[in-house]
């Protein structure tokens, strides 16, 4: 296993996580939605100018610079945090399932096996994660970007679903940032081995992909539709049927369900990565 993250699986990783939210978000505006993206890319460069300009690696590297009971004050806060995030996206994701593709596994059960799944992932390390995160993200994207595609047919616009309203930012904000923040963790300054570029380019990505998705659930399901349908975003992708593409929706959904799986993959490494500091801090 390599000990560094080269800056694709950064970048791949970033991708992935920052689209996992797409399933849960209402699809009535999708400029909150693409305006929640970005603030995640205005997060993304601050941290990376600021890991350049007091040259450190990621925010373990800086951790060595602060005391010991600092370091064991926010291990502790890490490890709550992260255990929120992947327990809370497990809860979404096992319900996502189902209601949609596994009716006969209750959401208990399928928490409980993505949680361990997740925690298997992420038992290699963060360089391991970002590794697997490059193909992943390639196939995902492909499946997102094709389905969008081949649906276009089938859009038709309503201005009422680009309006934009504070109140509807606020949701996918509250779902986009904490994974943000456990991204950046992994993130900073290498000399070698530059990552904003990367990074900013799949956070980018990401954007724009989650304000397409959202935008063809309202253009497909109509502004009534994207309202009342639960998982709009993901019964959109059903208008089509091609060929090997029956039931679109559910290659659709597989795309988002390995970007729940890295979402939740990423919060079990910073607990792994939290308690071996604390670890080493005794």
């Amino acid at each position: 296993m390599p000990d560094k993250i080269f800056p694709r699986g950064r970048g791949a990783l970033f991708f992935l996580v920052l689209l996992a939210h797409v399933l849960f978000v209402p699809a009535i505006s999708w400029p909150s939605v693409l305006l929640a993206g970005l603030f995640a890319l205005g997060l993304s460069m601050l941290w990376l100018t600021a890991a350049k300009r007091w040259q450190f690696q990621d925010f373990w590297t800086l951790l060595r610079r602060v005391p010991n009971w600092a370091k064991k004050a926010i291990g502790v806060g890490l490890i709550l945090f992260a255990a929120w995030v992947a327990v809370r996206t497990a809860w979404d994701s096992a319900g996502f399932l189902y209601d949609t593709a596994l009716p006969e596994w209750s959401p208990w059960a399928g928490m409980i096996v993505l949680l361990v799944l997740c925690w298997l992932i992420a038992s290699r390390g963060a360089p391991a994660l970002c590794l697997w995160a490059v193909p992943m993200a390639w196939l995902a994207g492909g499946i997102i970007v094709l389905s969008l595609v081949l649906s276009l047919p089938d859009w038709q616009f309503d201005p009422s679903l680009g309006v934009f309203s504070l109140g509807g930012l606020f949701r996918p904000l509250r779902m986009i940032l904490p994974v943000t923040v456990l991204a950046l963790l992994f993130t900073g300054y290498d000399e070698q081995l530059p990552q904003s570029g990367a990074v900013l380019v799949g956070t980018s990505c990401a954007a724009v992909l989650a304000g397409l998705t959202v935008l063809r659930a309202g253009a497909v399901l109509g502004a009534a539709g994207a309202r009342t349908i639960p998982y709009a975003v993901y019964e959109a992708a059903g208008v089509f049927e091609t060929g090997i593409l029956q039931r679109s929706e559910v290659i659709f959904g597989a795309a988002f369900a390995i970007c729940m799986l890295a979402r939740i993959s990423l919060a079990c490494c910073v607990i792994r990565r939290a308690w071996q500091m604390l670890r080493e801090s005794k």
